[in-house]
């Protein structure tokens, strides 16, 4: 009689597990060890919104098949998915067998994270931005309305993630030393940054309008609680609509806010401060991917054609005399 193997066995005899139980436990193991909020958030709408459009809940684990993964990776390219879409459909989805294979509720087997070029990030135009910028008549906008445009102000002034906005409290809004006090970021550190003159004007205003106090949300939802992403998402479609300007996600004013900062002559250690990347690799990556064109600007520094300008002058002065 051949020898089974104890680590076989044991797979055989998981293979009764359900993918709805292990993720469940799945999800009670990511938050022991301590990840944020806003990843166990994106975990489970991973496998809600993505998981489940290839698996049903109650099916087996071991449904999932090296060869299964491959095709659905192959069927996201088919339909013409973007590469960034389904390269990190399959780094969430490895995080999760991952821990499957470590339970030995999978026999384990690799997993490749796809290859893909990334595509320049999108940005909201000047004239879209002009739009959404203009201020409603308070005396017959909607609430919503009202609240959205100092959204969007606060989106394009401050650059920060759409976690950080939903967590900003009004006493997080310092208007005598005109500073911001980010308090929920990515890497879970704290960070101060710029107030700028025209969002003080526009924060002053709205905290007043809507009669916030220290305490309170910023940007809450009507009944004054934290807004969800998913509300303000919506929020933003039906202002969007309203405005008459395409929505091209929350995270659009980002990289709209890095583009027009460079653009407007800002250099990329400030932009790194400000976008609170703690590495300045991570800022280059992000602004090789932003809309910008350096031409015009490198091209002024060209020493052949400082050198021939230079030329120019010094004859043109010759002729002078």
């Amino acid at each position: 009689m051949a020898k089974l193997r104890l680590k076989t066995l044991k797979i055989n005899n998981n293979s009764s597990e359900i993918i709805e139980e292990c993720y469940s436990e799945y999800m009670d193991y990511c938050k022991s060890i301590g990840l944020r909020q806003a990843t166990l958030v994106s975990k489970q709408r991973f496998y809600k919104y993505e998981l489940l459009k290839h698996v049903s809940a109650e099916d087996e684990i071991n449904i999932i098949t090296q060869k299964k993964v491959e095709g659905w990776i192959n069927s996201m390219i088919d339909y013409g998915y973007k590469g960034n879409t389904y390269q990190t459909f399959v780094i969430k989805l490895k995080a999760f067998l991952t821990y499957c294979f470590t339970r030995e509720y999978l026999k384990e087997y690799e997993i490749k994270i796809p290859t893909v070029v990334l595509e320049k990030k999108e940005i909201y135009t000047e004239d879209e931005l002009k739009k959404l910028l203009k201020k409603p008549d308070l005396d017959t906008c909607v609430v919503g309305d009202y609240r959205s445009f100092a959204t969007v102000s606060f989106l394009v002034g401050a650059g920060c993630r759409s976690e950080t906005l939903l967590n900003i409290k009004v006493k997080d809004i310092n208007f005598e030393e005109e500073m911001i006090l980010f308090a929920h970021m990515k890497t879970k550190r704290q960070a101060n940054i710029p107030l700028s003159k025209s969002l003080k004007l526009i924060l002053k205003d709205y905290i007043e309008t809507m009669n916030l106090k220290d305490g309170d949300i910023l940007f809450p939802k009507l009944d004054g609680t934290k807004m969800s992403y998913d509300t303000l998402h919506q929020n933003f479609v039906n202002y969007f609509k309203h405005c008459k300007v395409k929505m091209r996600g929350i995270n659009t004013f980002r990289n709209t806010f890095a583009t027009m900062f460079i653009r407007n002559g800002g250099d990329i250690y400030r932009l790194k401060l400000l976008l609170n990347h703690s590495n300045i690799k991570t800022t280059e990556r992000y602004v090789n991917l932003l809309p910008i064109d350096f031409k015009d600007d490198l091209l002024q520094y060209n020493p052949l054609d400082v050198l021939n300008k230079n030329k120019k002058d010094e004859k043109m002065k010759i002729r002078k005399k």
